[in-house]
């Protein structure tokens, strides 16, 4: 069974660059929230986010996060919607600025709910609202990992993670695709 970083690891690429969720403006011109005011909104209510599941040739793109929520952890590509962003705009933002890679959407996997004890901003539990889609990169795609992940792999769809929100996504993204072989 293929252990972290194992089944297909990242090559010596050159290094990414450095991308942070505080550039730049949000969709319409919005600026970011103040990080203050936004520790203030982790504690009171969950935050919408997006997440994609990258696939490629039975395989899905998963990065090792180093910061929190989940530092340490393989994980999918995704983050904060920005105001005024379409649900499928920020799906395509966040996951290419993270894998640094071209992606085709092919659906959404569903909705979830997730709660992280740790946050990136403060002591609060992290709360977000998760409208998850499925993408698809070319068979030979070289990711190029941003600032917030530390290395990449590439999981067989039909092999289990060990978490349970992956291993969910995972067996939505082979229904959808028609993968055999899921055990």
């Amino acid at each position: 069974m293929p252990g972290p970083l194992n089944p297909v690891q990242s090559d010596a690429l050159s290094a990414p660059p450095v991308l942070d969720w505080r550039d730049g403006r949000g969709a319409g011109g919005h600026a970011w929230v103040p990080e203050e005011l936004y520790r203030e909104i982790l504690e009171r209510m969950p935050v919408v986010c997006v997440d994609t599941l990258v696939v490629r040739a039975g395989e899905a793109l998963l990065t090792r996060r180093s910061q929190e929520p989940q530092a340490g952890s393989l994980w999918l590509q995704g983050g904060r919607m920005r105001k005024g962003e379409q649900l499928a705009e920020a799906a395509v933002r966040t996951a290419e600025q993270e894998s640094g890679l071209s992606l085709t959407l092919r659906g959404v996997l569903g909705t979830f709910s997730t709660v992280f004890e740790a946050s990136a901003h403060g002591n609060s539990p992290t709360h977000t609202v998760n409208v998850t889609f499925l993408a698809h990169a070319e068979h030979d795609a070289r990711p190029r990992v941003d600032s917030t992940h530390d290395d990449f792999v590439w999981w067989p769809l039909t092999e289990p993670t060990g978490n349970a929100y992956l291993d969910q996504l995972f067996v939505l993204a082979t229904e959808q695709l028609g993968v055999a072989g899921r055990s």
